[in-house]
């Protein structure tokens, strides 16, 4: 049972790669890092930037003089003097040590702006002027609305916004690739017989590995080198002036970090090739040497969980949680796993449903299909379970260095992160329960990739917060970011498929799968 890659896939595939190519290079030059202000009073602002000076103040100083004036205000900056340091700070100084703080790792300010706000003195203005606009709020809101919203802001020299969307992504489908990669030597390792029918896609989803193993490199390679700013810890200047930090320098170091990802990449990338190569050649060996195969990679499954169980947490530490580095949770890896794998068995229930739409996987039956819907129902209330023990252990207790990880994503946040656990959980429960439903192709299809892109921004939820904070937004970037990866993904895992049978031929197993009904 051979496939090839149908002229439309490639279309579809490559199309949305290009499509998304094209939002990503646009969304590319709408990055901005924000300002945060302070409204004092009607009349006065308090702003801080916290990025790199060089020729912005100026600019933005002109960018936010001009917004003011078409509402009939001028602006004073205000000195580097005395009332500035008091009275500017003290009244800023909840938002400012927060900001410090957990942002920006007890930095100062790059600098901060005193602002009065006059009536303009003109031709043409009175001391009604903006009331005539129509503008009933106080300048002060007026102009602190616009530095939230971004309408005022600098440019983004350091990438951030891409930087932190291509961890977003590289993060996500390596994932995948890594849950299917997982459960293929779960099925070895517990000799498992209803599933062998679907090995074949369990490999060619794993063989995209690969593709998010490089994307994650470089995002480490920049972050190591300075240019970019995900992981505080690799900036000496921050580890000298932050106690918490320091303390945790004995783990955290670029070159233990560069250790642990070459032992984490070098183990995934072996056994992927060791099972992808011993079950390709599984398909012309005769029924002794076939045997004596599948023992063997049950050996290497049982062993690949071993390096799997420690590895799946500690990774996810130092890829994703080292990003808020004051902050741990020990139910993180576990959490983080189980994204992983649900997402890892979506992408296997849609390969399949392709496959059988194209007329293959003649031996895929409705018992199958089942079976793996009520994974992906079991492992959404997993990921539900453990997404509230570790939100409702760390809010109950109030303890300010863990809670705060929440309060920002609350605060910030807010619609995303629980929507995405309604998403979640809720949908799952309602749709999935039902064994009809687990069987039927539309609920599965439409259940399965709410449930993708929910996950999705389950890993946008856990990466933005700590490195863009309350400056995130939702754009083109993030949009043909994801097209992009999404079509490379499928493209690769179609090709894939194309270079082996469908089915191993002499699995000890086959006829027993063959003929699964549960």
């Amino acid at each position: 049972m051979e496939f090839q890659i149908s002229n439309k896939a490639k279309k579809v595939t490559l199309g949305l790669m290009g499509v998304g190519l094209l939002l990503l290079i646009v969304g590319f030059f709408f990055q901005k890092e924000y300002l945060f202000p302070t409204v004092l009073s009607d009349h006065e602002v308090y702003v801080e930037y916290w990025g790199e000076q060089g020729e912005k103040e100026s600019d933005v100083k002109a960018e936010a003089q001009e917004a003011m004036a078409a509402l009939g205000y001028q602006l004073d900056f205000g000195d580097e003097g005395e009332e500035h340091q008091n009275h500017g700070h003290d009244a800023a100084e909840e938002h400012g040590e927060e900001h410090s703080e957990e942002a920006h790792a007890h930095q100062s300010p790059t600098f901060d702006w005193h602002i009065h706000i006059k009536h303009l003195e003109a031709e043409g203005h009175d001391a009604h002027a903006a009331h005539g606009h129509g503008h009933d709020s106080a300048p002060s809101e007026s102009l602190a609305a616009m530095f939230t919203n971004g309408d005022i802001s600098m440019s983004d020299s350091h990438f951030r916004r891409f930087w932190s969307n291509l961890l977003v992504n590289g993060f996500f489908f390596f994932g995948i690739a890594l849950g299917a990669l997982f459960y293929l030597a779960l099925h070895y390792a517990t000799e498992s017989g209803w599933g062998v029918v679907l090995l074949r896609i369990m490999e060619a989803i794993m063989s995209a590995l690969p593709l998010g193993m490089i994307i994650l490199v470089v995002v480490f390679i920049a972050a190591t080198l300075g240019l970019n700013h995900i992981y505080p810890w690799m900036d000496s200047d921050v580890v000298a002036h932050d106690d918490l930090i320091w303390g945790k320098v004995a783990y955290l170091n670029k070159p233990f970090f560069w250790i642990r990802i070459i032992c984490y990449f070098g183990v995934f990338a072996y056994f992927m090739n060791w099972f992808r190569k011993t079950s390709r050649n599984q398909d012309s060996e005769d029924v002794e040497k076939a045997t004596a195969s599948h023992f063997l990679m049950y050996r290497r499954g049982a062993l690949f969980l071993v390096f799997f169980a420690v590895f799946s947490s500690t990774m996810s530490w130092d890829i994703i949680m080292s990003i808020d580095t004051h902050w741990f949770s020990t139910l993180f890896g576990w959490y983080t796993f189980s994204g992983i794998w649900l997402s890892a068995m979506i992408m296997i229930m849609m390969v399949t449903l392709y496959l059988k739409h194209k007329g293959n996987l003649e031996f895929v039956n409705s018992s199958h299909i089942h079976d793996v819907g009520k994974w992906m129902f079991a492992l959404s209330f997993l990921w539900s379970y453990l997404w509230f023990s570790q939100f409702m252990l760390i809010w109950y207790s109030n303890i300010p260095e863990e809670v705060i990880y929440f309060v920002t994503r609350i605060e910030s946040y807010k619609f995303i992160f629980f929507a995405m656990f309604v998403v979640n959980f809720v949908l799952p429960m309602i749709f999935l329960m039902s064994a009809d439903t687990k069987k039927s192709w539309p609920y599965l299809i439409f259940i399965g990739l709410v449930i993708f892109i929910g996950h999705w921004f389950d890993v946008f939820c856990m990466v933005m917060p700590g490195t863009l904070f309350e400056e995130w937004n939702f754009g083109l970037l993030e949009i043909g970011m994801f097209m992009t990866f999404l079509g490379t993904f499928v493209f690769l895992v179609l090709k894939a498929l194309g270079k082996s049978s469908l089915v191993q031929n002499n699995h000890p197993f086959l006829e027993e799968s063959k003929h699964h009904h549960g």
